[in-house]
């Protein structure tokens, strides 16, 4: 696995050919070393989930066993109770630190690749020290679906080659930010109503079967506290997430007004590394989100973020053909 390495970058002269412009983003990410880091990173995010989904999975199985057993066999439902407090507790002062640690290496991870696709300093004060060499290979060391894998190849958008560095470097992270936030938006939308049509949903079974109030509260309403808790926190998590995001959207677009209008390449790499900074710190405290749910949105998402990039790298075209500029 390479380090980052310095990139010499030279603004181009206005009427140089299209090769002078080319950058060596998309033949970067396509590396064995580069993929060793997505593979990686698939894998760590991959385990956060699978505990994620469990806990979910636990936290929707207790109150429907609460519905459907808990009125047949009465003894159990203080143990329904018990176990989905233990559950609340265990979420909290467990599994939270542990996923906590997952978050911080996938985003390490991700910015290892980013940096060195990117051409930008690995910046310790920050993100600390990369991720070791022997978990980069414990977790890569076998390869993914073949789908997944192809998925590698291009993982930014091939267009954005056609560019300077400098500017193709500045459109790779506005598709981290704006792919993020559509895809944190559409997800925290309706994971909150889903949640609470199913409470709605469970009472309704319960009272259809004719529960007592104080038998509703131990076998639905306390079972049904860890995942009620769970979506609460995570669709405000979601939309804390959107709105840093969008902040960050805006800061990009400062900067890319500048790098049209013709700004030094050089302060705008060091502008792309405080903004790289940005991302970094985002991906290490935002949530997770399930592979079903990017599975569900991948098509619109990915169309938009290619056609979104087509459009940037056909203005800096533009803004670098008429001279001066760019």
């Amino acid at each position: 696995m390479r380090k980052a390495k310095g990139v010499a970058e030279q603004k181009p002269h206005s009427g140089g050919s299209m090769n002078s412009l080319r950058n060596d983003i998309p033949t970067r990410q396509a590396s064995d070393e580069s993929r060793d880091l997505l593979r990686a990173r698939h894998r760590n995010y991959r385990a956060a989930k699978l505990t994620q989904g469990l806990l979910v999975l636990v936290s929707i199985l207790l109150p429907v066993i609460g519905v459907w057993i808990g009125s047949q066999v009465p003894e159990i439902r203080p143990y329904l109770a018990l176990a989905s407090l233990i559950l609340l507790v265990m979420e909290t002062a467990l599994f939270d630190r542990i996923q906590k640690d997952r978050l911080k290496r996938g985003a390490k991870l991700q910015e290892q690749f980013d940096t060195d696709i990117f051409g930008l300093p690995w910046n310790r004060f920050v993100t600390g020290a990369p991720v070791e060499y022997e978990d980069v290979r414990r977790l890569s060391a076998k390869p993914l679906s073949e789908k997944r894998e192809a998925h590698f190849l291009a993982w930014y958008e091939v267009c954005i080659g056609r560019l300077p560095l400098y500017l193709a470097r500045l459109i790779g992270q506005r598709t981290n930010i704006s792919y993020d936030a559509r895809l944190r938006r559409r997800y925290g939308g309706w994971l909150l109503t889903l949640t609470l049509l199913f409470g709605v949903a469970l009472l309704y079974a319960g009272l259809y079967k004719g529960l007592p109030f104080p038998d509703l509260i131990m076998t639905l309403i306390v079972p049904f506290l860890p995942v009620l808790t769970w979506a609460l926190r995570e669709r405000m998590q979601q939309a804390n997430a959107a709105i840093s995001l969008t902040n960050l959207n805006g800061e990009w677009g400062k900067i890319w007004t500048k790098a049209l209008g013709g700004a030094d390449a050089m302060a705008l790499t060091v502008e792309s590394r405080s903004l790289q900074d940005a991302i970094y710190q985002h991906r290490e405290r935002s949530p997770l989100i399930f592979d079903w749910v990017y599975s569900i949105f991948r098509s619109v998402n990915e169309d938009e973020a290619h056609h979104a990039a087509e459009d940037l790298v056909r203005k800096a075209e533009k803004a670098l053909g008429e001279g001066g500029k760019a």
